[in-house]
């Protein structure tokens, strides 16, 4: 039994000078961080001390803390040529992209967060309970040694001497006697800490989830903040371009500022979720030569052709509704910008008085204040208030904490509604208006109905091609050998018999060109059983080894399907011919509204749709159903192509079948 609590005793000094070197790790790893070069080696060590300290605890405290396993960092990919890849850079030795992929690798650590804050806050909070073993000894045996040596009580109100050793030995076996418990309480400490959040019950409660949304919403509406201030700065160029200049300038300052609008567009889709389509018409074609030579812009003839087209790039610019609504938004935008900093800055300010400040304290004041004697208080907070307001100097700055609680809650609770406030204010404005989105749709009807008649003739003039060259050709040789048959069954049995195998084969061969040409046009497969079995059987056949993974919840409609099927045969053909491809995975998956499928490859990337007339055809036959390409194919892979089309299933008002 002694032997259980003097080991607990010496764990826990053990664990205080874990909490103490842990403290000095978390300060280093920001200022290695800080200088780049140096993180990736005190990022290794901060590992390995929270693994040391999560396993003492679980050992020593009985309390197990369950740990996330992650695949190792991966290694750089060599090339044939013996150059080594990461990204988009050539490396001619692996240490430097190994180096990069290692930091990649662990800043995606999801641990990683958790770990420096249990490095940094178990000598403030948890590991606290430590050294109340040593502190209750230490003194037991100050006054023990005081009573055994009758020297004079160093402290006013100590025991007397005559009671300072019975007292002394009391506090002694307190110590050891707590030591097992604040052991305990030091491992569910840093179980709270290092275990993985799904296992907590912050997260198993639902408050997490919650609180984050929030808290993320306030985030991203400073974030977009920040985006409208940067267009507002866009908005004085194009003011400054358009007094200046009379104008003059204005088209090329609007190439530009108008990204700035659509960089904002696409983050709202990122971070918010929300689709802002673009409403701005299409440049027109630049003016061809009248019969006289000169270019027509309006009612006015130039000479010269790029005068023609610089004029005709003012009228396409100033006549643009969405122009001229792009500068109303930016010109407003701080008047927004401002409300969407309010949540950030409620939430960061309330934070800062109510962990900040007592957690960020302690490291510098305390020991300042240990060998100066100057004690400096940790409620910063109250420095500004008492400041604007003398009388709430009486309140204990202790409720700094409370006060920092209740500005970030208010914070999180102000933040969805400033951010649909915003969100509504850019629809308004940056959303095409209601005869922009038919003219767009009118306009978008007019391309895909041209190129899907282009389309249909192309394919109708492949059929009779292939019809005039092959079968027609091979049902004309059989229909001569049967002639032949005819004229030489009586007079050479043996030459007809010939002819009729000959006729045979032919037939045999135009049956399977015949085949081959109706699975071109619509394999039976497909009708017979849909388009994850159709491409499962292509999978098959396939020279590089297909994975098809998914399922639809039901039939879509035959042209759908039909061009879900040849754009996921295009890009798996692209795959193996050009991208050198070892493996294809092809997912299927549908959203309720969209048809979505990724063909993911292992290539040598560098997909152009641009440049290749493949990926040209898959976005014509998206086009007629609104559909949308995808790729993203960096120079040395891998490979991503994503198809989707808007197509709810039949028979289900949802999108999902019944």
């Amino acid at each position: 039994m002694s032997r259980r609590y003097g080991l607990a005793f010496v764990r826990n000094l053990a664990q205080t000078g874990l909490g103490l070197l842990g403290l000095l790790m978390s300060v280093l790893l920001v200022a290695a961080a800080t200088l780049v070069v140096p993180y990736l080696p005190a990022a290794r060590a901060g590992k390995r001390l929270a693994d040391l300290g999560r396993r003492l605890a679980g050992r020593w405290g009985g309390v197990p803390i369950p740990v996330e396993q992650r695949p190792g960092p991966p290694a750089p990919r060599r090339r044939a040529d013996g150059w080594y890849v990461y990204e988009n850079e050539l490396y001619r030795s692996p240490r430097l992209p190994a180096y990069l992929m290692e930091l990649t690798w662990r800043g995606e650590d999801p641990a990683l967060l958790r770990e420096w804050v249990w490095l940094h806050l178990t000598p403030f909070a948890g590991g606290l309970g430590t050294l109340i073993p040593p502190v209750l000894a230490g003194a037991g045996i100050g006054l023990g040694a005081l009573g055994l040596t009758g020297g004079t009580a160093p402290v006013v109100g100590s025991p007397p001497l005559a009671l300072a050793l019975p007292v002394g030995l009391v506090l002694v076996a307190l110590g050891l006697a707590v030591a097992p418990l604040t052991l305990r309480l030091h491992a569910r400490w840093s179980r709270l800490l290092l275990q993985p959040p799904e296992q907590s019950w912050w997260h198993r409660s639902g408050l997490a989830g919650r609180t984050r949304r929030r808290s993320t919403g306030a985030w991203r509406a400073a974030g977009l903040a920040g985006l409208g201030f940067a267009a507002f700065g866009g908005f004085l160029l194009n003011l400054l371009a358009l007094v200046v200049t009379w104008g003059g300038l204005s088209p090329q300052v609007s190439k530009l500022t108008r990204p700035l609008v659509s960089r904002y567009r696409r983050y709202v889709r990122t971070w918010v979720g929300v689709t802002i389509p673009e409403p701005y018409r299409p440049y027109p074609a630049p003016p061809r030569p009248d019969e006289d030579g000169r270019y027509r812009v309006g009612r006015t003839l130039y000479d010269d052709r790029d005068t023609a087209i610089r004029v005709q790039g003012y009228g396409w610019l100033f006549t643009d509704p969405a122009f001229w609504r792009d500068q109303l938004w930016m010109a407003t935008n701080p008047l927004l910008g401002v409300l969407g900093l309010v949540p950030a800055t409620l939430i960061s300010v309330g934070m800062f008085g109510l962990a900040g400040q007592p957690l960020w304290w302690a490291p510098w004041a305390v020991p300042l204040g240990l060998f100066s004697g100057e004690w400096v208080t940790p409620w910063y907070i109250w420095y500004g208030v008492t400041y604007l307001s003398p009388g709430l100097g009486e309140i204990p700055g202790w409720t700094s904490a409370l006060f920092g609680l209740a500005l970030a809650g208010l914070g999180a609770l102000l933040a969805p509604a400033l951010l649909r406030l915003r969100l509504r204010y850019d629809r308004l404005l940056l959303a095409p208006t209601r005869s922009a989105e038919l003219a767009l749709r009118v306009r978008r009807l007019t391309e895909t109905r041209a190129d899907a008649v282009d389309t249909q003739a192309a394919e109708l003039r492949r059929i009779e091609r292939d019809l005039h060259d092959g079968a027609q050709a091979r049902l004309i040789a059989v229909g001569l050998s049967l002639a032949g048959v005819e004229r030489l069954i009586e007079e050479d049995p043996s030459t007809a018999q010939a002819m009729v195998a000959q006729a045979r084969h032919a037939s045999a061969t135009a049956l399977t060109e015949l085949r081959d040409l109706v699975r071109g046009i619509h394999p039976p497969v497909l009708a017979e059983r849909g388009l994850p079995d159709a491409l499962r059987a292509v999978a098959l056949d396939s020279p590089v080894p297909v994975r098809v993974t998914g399922e639809l919840p039901g039939r879509l409609d035959a042209p759908v399907e039909s061009a879900a099927y040849f754009c996921a045969l295009e890009a798996l053909a692209n795959a193996s011919r050009h991208g050198g491809a070892s493996t294809v995975e092809i997912d299927i998956a549908h959203t309720g509204t969209v048809l979505r499928i990724t063909v993911a490859d292992d290539g040598r990337g560098g997909a152009d749709p641009a440049r290749g007339t493949g990926l040209r055809g898959m976005r014509r036959r998206l086009g007629a159903f609104d559909g949308i390409l995808t790729v993203h194919s960096p120079v040395g892979g891998p490979t991503l192509v994503t198809v989707e089309i808007p197509c709810p299933l039949p028979g289900s008002g949802d999108g999902f079948a019944g």
